[in-house]
């Protein structure tokens, strides 16, 4: 059992003796105030509009959009604008929001007024696929689409996946185990993997260097890591090299042109 402090017992002794003095004057007063109020805006109509009109939802604030493009979300919401803030049913918001195919989830947060804001969770990039039409894909880490590629947001950075759709959550499961391999290294500097059929190995390009690089995606990928321990070793004895090959299991081959 925690024990209160002197000053909050004497806080709260105070504050029943005034309420005990002066809580009727203090309800009259209010109730006063509000009979006031409702008179007014009988008598004088516009200022009924006035204050209801401070109620009305004129902006939603999107907080916590790094990739896609918050006019998307604003768009969808707009048929909110400009209802009470009294009428508002933040559920169904919640759900509008979370409707866009890259919102995880919409929370939320407003107090009476003209402006609500919606927290929200997007779902994590992982990486882009371009189809067979040459359209590019933002995708998540089950390989579903999130929405198209816009190049003014942040998912440029991302590896470009050239494979068969059907293949996409295998090759984004790999993507994100190798992503775990020595901080990401390898990840963050791919700038395109192609893999044509579902047994074939990756053909990679790195940010980097414009060698093509085979990888195993049915192997734990240590030839990758050893990969980028020899890298430098690599170009100070090739001037040109046609390929590296590390899909096979205890070694590193490298073609020179």
């Amino acid at each position: 059992m925690t024990r209160k402090s002197p000053g909050s017992i004497r806080f709260k002794m105070r504050l029943q003796r005034v309420l005990k003095k002066y809580g009727g004057r203090i309800f009259l007063y209010f109730s006063g105030v509000v009979v006031l109020v409702i008179l007014a805006a009988w008598i004088f109509p516009p200022l009924k509009y006035y204050f209801t009109d401070i109620f009305r939802v004129r902006e939603f604030q999107i907080q916590n959009v790094y990739y896609n493009n918050p006019a998307e979300l604003q768009e969808a919401l707009a048929p909110y604008l400009g209802k009470s803030y009294w009428e508002m049913n933040k559920k169904d918001i919640e759900k509008t929001a979370e409707a866009i195919p890259w919102v995880d989830s919409a929370l939320v947060r407003a107090l009476p007024g003209s402006r609500v804001t919606i927290v929200v969770q997007e779902k994590q990039p992982v990486a882009l696929y371009r189809t067979v039409k040459g359209d590019v894909w933002i995708v998540d880490a089950s390989g579903s689409r999130i929405a198209a590629f816009t190049p003014a947001f942040s998912y440029r950075n991302f590896p470009i996946i050239d494979c068969d759709e059907k293949e996409l959550p295998f090759i984004v499961g790999k993507l994100e185990k190798m992503r775990t391999l020595d901080d990401g290294v390898f990840y963050t500097r791919l700038s395109e993997l192609v893999a044509r059929k579902a047994n074939e190995k990756w053909v990679c390009f790195l940010r980097d260097t414009p060698w093509k690089i085979y990888v195993d995606p049915f192997g734990s990928f240590k030839n990758v890591r050893q990969f980028l321990r020899v890298e430098k070793f690599i170009k100070s004895r090739y001037d040109n090299v046609d390929y590296i090959d590390l899909s096979f299991r205890h070694e590193i081959v490298v073609k020179p042109e």
